[in-house]
């Protein structure tokens, strides 16, 4: 590197001290770093420059973009829903309230679990009741063949009221037909 420089071979490098020498290749050293700095700036400057168009343009289009999409969608939920906002409100107010009644019911079951244990407990004591209530069935029996005889008196009964209902039911169509002619004057 200092053995291609000019300076080294003249006849004033040759005279001077050590540290003047130092310094004249300190000299030669930064005026070589700086030459190649600067011819790799102007690479750099070459793809960076287009590179920071680039970006900036590709910058300038996403901003714009977005700017475009949250446009659209406002102009999407006008259309959808004027008042969405409002039914969004409702919405929530809604989930709150059925939260709440979930929260009520969840305490509805709690009550009915203990209610059917009681509920067991009711039912053994059943199971005891219907051996008396097998003694009760043999006494009803008796009872039923009193019954029949009553029931035979009131199959008459209901014989006649059969006939009655039907002189009944006749007289009722028959009031009904003013009420429909009455109806159809009627503007519902």
């Amino acid at each position: 590197m200092f053995e291609k420089d000019p300076r080294t071979f003249s006849p004033e490098y040759k005279n001077l001290s050590p540290e003047q020498k130092a310094m004249v290749k300190l000299e030669i050293t930064l005026t070589n770093f700086f030459k190649s700095f600067d011819k790799s700036m102007s690479r750099w400057e070459r793809m960076i420059y287009p590179m920071l168009v680039v970006v900036g343009v590709l910058g300038l289009s996403g901003f714009y973009l977005i700017y475009n999409v949250t446009n659209d969608m406002h102009t999407l939920t006008q259309q959808v829903d004027p008042r969405m906002e409002e039914h969004l409100q409702s919405m929530s107010q809604n989930m709150g309230q059925l939260a709440q009644n979930i929260n009520t019911m969840t305490g509805h079951i709690t009550v009915l679990v203990e209610k059917i244990d009681s509920m067991e407990q009711h039912i053994a004591t059943m199971d005891g009741n219907i051996g008396a209530l097998a003694v009760d069935v043999g006494s009803m029996q008796q009872n039923l063949g009193l019954m029949t005889v009553n029931v035979a008196d009131m199959n008459q009964a209901m014989r006649t009221i059969t006939v009655n209902t039907g002189f009944m039911s006749r007289d009722i169509n028959q009031m009904g037909r003013p009420m429909d002619f009455m109806n159809s004057f009627t503007p519902w």
